[in-house]
């Protein structure tokens, strides 16, 4: 026991196991017993699957026994948000509308993992439906920001559960999802690594859907080697390699706009140390507008036809309607906003979005990444924002302000943590990349983790 602890990184627990220092199976036991003395009124994990936790682990320890070790994480515990298809487990988005619901398949990604040997713990909660940046669910738990005691903020959602079950350490590594923003909000709320992947890198078959055409998966980890490794896990690709990269070379663009207004002031301190870090290390840092930020944003937030909403309510209204009672409020009234949505706007909108990210892309050709707040605003105590109504609207916003702007524009991100503000709550800095260019990314991540925590 004494070779690992709750914050142990994935991939160090990978390597006790190689070497028979530690054993998958008491990993397993330990994390399994924190998670039930931890959250006993399960805010965080949805349910737990120890039966089929302890039969991976077992099969795992017998494997790294061999020298038969399928992948570097194999045998680490994992979460899973509570909307990846899990075999003979309820499967239910988050609602009490799906809690019958009982898959008899695992989702893909879910089963990628699971050949490649990891161990699933559980499935942690998240908003109804993945449709919030709060990560608030009075119907079946929100578990609180694991920064603050005294107070009880929001999580960062929709993947709740998912950051808070790492934060808190009752898992190693967790998977959830990013439509609008739902990975690297509670990553960036909960001091962690968030990796939005464009969209088709990984596959989202058996996830319940909020939104096809911008639903994406991706890991919270404790570093930028667990997230890559993660990554890997989940796309069936080789292990990427990340290490050795540097600051030198690389050129960052600070675009301004709305991406960095109404910033909370202990975020924005944070966050210009960090890019005084990010120069001192070598970086190229480059500022020009970008005006197609700020219109990709009225794009999405203007009141107009949106896509996302739209295909929120095709999926999910007959479901909302007829239990609407065991629906939380804002939730139930942001997809039954589709209701409204006319074809040709829907169209039109499409075909703007689409014009507005070519000219992105033009834009920011040559840039290595372009960097922005992850979320501009502190997490708000849970208490002033779960009767709904004007505030809690308002605080969704600006928690999906920055993130949503990756996804309308079919880009990758990587939030990670860039210091604290002044109420001790960690806060983001995101790197966002063009489509496909998780490796590289990746790469200039991990030499970025290195400036901030050496600086």
């Amino acid at each position: 026991m004494a070779n690992f602890t709750e914050k142990t990184t994935a991939l160090t627990l990978g390597s006790l196991f190689e070497r028979g220092d530690a054993s998958p199976r008491d990993v397993t036991e330990f994390f399994l017993a924190r998670a039930e003395a931890l959250d006993p009124d399960r805010r965080i994990y949805a349910r737990l699957t120890e039966a089929r936790a302890r039969a991976e682990a077992d099969a795992a320890t017998d494997r790294a026994r061999r020298g038969l070790r399928r992948h570097p994480l194999d045998g680490v515990p994992l979460s899973w948000k509570d909307l990846f298809d899990s075999a003979g487990t309820v499967t239910a988005a988050g609602s009490l509308s799906l809690k019958n619901r009982v898959p008899t398949h695992d989702a893909e990604t879910l089963a990628r993992a699971t050949r490649a040997g990891a161990v699933c713990l559980g499935k942690t909660t998240m908003t109804e439906f993945a449709f919030s940046g709060l990560g608030i669910n009075p119907k079946c738990g929100t578990p609180a920001n694991a920064f603050d005691e005294g107070i009880e903020r929001v999580p960062g959602g929709s993947s709740s559960g998912a950051a808070i079950s790492l934060a808190r350490g009752l898992a190693t590594g967790a998977i959830g999802t990013d439509t609008g923003g739902s990975v690297r909000i509670p990553a960036a709320w909960n001091g962690l690594v968030g990796l939005k992947t464009t969209a088709g890198r990984v596959p989202l078959t058996g996830t319940l859907p909020l939104s096809p055409t911008f639903d994406t998966i991706g890991p919270l980890a404790r570093d930028v080697a667990d997230a890559a490794a993660l990554f890997s896990l989940l796309n069936g690709s080789k292990p990427i390699d990340i290490e050795g990269g540097q600051l030198k070379g690389v050129t960052f663009l600070l675009p301004g706009g709305v991406a960095w207004s109404e910033l909370g002031e202990g975020v924005a301190t944070a966050l210009d140390q960090a890019i005084r870090k990010l120069l001192h290390a070598g970086a190229r840092i480059v500022e020009h507008k970008l005006p197609e930020l700020d219109e990709i944003d009225a794009l999405a937030w203007g009141g107009g036809a949106s896509r996302l909403v739209a295909e929120a309510y095709a999926r999910w209204a007959d479901t909302l309607h007829a239990n609407k009672d065991d629906i939380y409020p804002p939730v139930f009234d942001r997809v039954m906003a589709g209701a409204d949505i006319k074809a040709g706007d829907l169209l039109n909108t499409d075909a703007r979005r689409h014009e507005i990210t070519q000219r992105y892309l033009a834009a920011t050709a040559g840039i290595d990444a372009v960097l922005m707040p992850t979320v501009a605003i502190t997490p708000p105590p849970i208490s002033k924002l779960e009767a709904g109504g004007p505030e809690y609207f308002k605080a969704n916003r600006m928690a999906l302000r920055n993130t949503t702007i990756g996804n309308q524009l079919g880009l990758c991100a990587i939030s990670l943590p860039a210091g604290y503000d002044e109420h001790g709550i960690p806060v983001g800095l995101m790197l966002q990349s063009h489509p496909h260019t998780e490796e590289r990314l990746l790469r200039i991540a991990r030499a970025v983790e290195k400036a901030l925590h050496e600086g």
